[in-house]
């Protein structure tokens, strides 16, 4: 994969976005149906042309570059805290599961069997995310400290929701691979936060997301 910033800056976009997703619906607010979709298919993409065609096209990012550009700025939002904490989550995740073959399998059962449903069903679909939940569950799910989801706790009793929440951290988990691929580290996220932030904003025009 090639290691230009700009692909950096997607694959971390794309950690984001997961963890902003899985924010939005453990809080119970409404979550952006385009870049749920573009996150959980993005599970499936394991063979892609480039880092944007992980996510369809600039436009399954819209949101992740959106959120990423709030966390490198000055001035965070009150729920910039959560999705920052999952974030770094899901980058250390990655690296305790890829050193694990056993770990690596049951990702790659469960990718193959998610592929095959979503063939039929569709990304969000009962089927698909209780597939996709119980490959996270029985994957990343083991490692402890195991990341922990706050929010409305009557909202996340309900079954699909802890699927959907499962699902995308499994989808944040892929862009966390994808980002290590590029090259990225915990310490770029310091020493080169102003060439992230302006690459996001340079990003984020051109997908014509929110033009």
């Amino acid at each position: 994969m090639n290691k230009s910033l700009s692909n950096r800056v997607l694959a971390l976009a794309g950690v984001v976005q997961a963890a902003a997703l899985v924010n939005d619906i453990a809080t119970g607010q409404r979550a952006d149906e385009q870049s749920l979709n573009s996150t959980l298919s993005s599970i499936l993409k394991t063979e892609p042309v480039d880092v944007a065609d992980v996510y369809g096209g600039l436009r399954g990012l819209g949101f992740g570059l959106q959120r990423l550009i709030g966390l490198l700025g000055d001035q965070q939002s009150s729920s910039d805290v959560a999705v920052l904490r999952y974030t770094l989550s899901l980058m250390q995740l990655q690296g305790k599961v890829m050193r694990r073959r056993i770990l690596k399998q049951v990702l790659e059962d469960g990718i193959r069997r998610a592929r095959e449903q979503f063939r039929h069903f569709g990304p969000t679909h009962a089927n698909v995310l209780a597939n996709l939940a119980d490959t996270y569950l029985h994957s990343a799910g083991t490692i402890q400290p195991r990341i922990m989801v706050t929010g409305d706790a009557v909202h996340l009793q309900n079954q699909r929701i802890i699927d959907m929440v499962r699902s995308l951290l499994l989808g944040g988990l892929r862009s966390a691979v994808l980002w290590r691929q590029c090259g990225g580290s915990r310490w770029m996220l310091l020493f080169l936060r102003s060439s992230l932030h302006q690459e996001a904003k340079r990003l984020l025009r051109e997908s014509g997301r929110y033009a």
